[in-house]
C-alpha cells in the first residue's frame, strides 16, 4: 500500500487505557480519529493507536476527545519516529 506523505505530517502514538479488545472497538476508535480534520491515517497497534496527522490542523487534545467520544480513555501521547 502506497500512502502519500504530507509535508507537515507528524506521527504520534496514543495509548488506550484498558486496551482494544475487539474489532468493533477498533473500528470505533479509527472512525472517531479518522473523522478529525488533519488526520491522514489511523492504525491500531496492540493497545495503542498510531496517528499520522498535520499538527497545524489537529491537536493532541482533539485526539483525546475523539477517543473519549468513542467510549474509551487514552493516556500518554508520544511523537513517533
Amino acid at each position: 500500500m502506497n500512502i502519500q506523505s504530507h509535508s507537515n505530517e507528524k506521527t504520534g502514538i496514543v495509548r488506550i487505557i484498558d486496551g482494544i479488545k475487539s474489532d468493533q472497538k477498533a473500528r470505533a476508535i479509527k472512525a472517531g480519529l479518522g473523522d478529525l480534520p488533519g488526520v491522514h491515517s489511523v492504525e491500531i497497534i496492540g493497545s495503542a493507536v498510531r496517528v499520522r496527522f498535520d499538527p497545524a490542523i489537529v491537536t493532541e487534545q482533539q485526539f483525546y476527545q475523539a477517543i473519549k467520544t468513542a467510549g474509551f480513555q487514552a493516556s500518554g501521547f508520544q511523537m513517533a519516529a
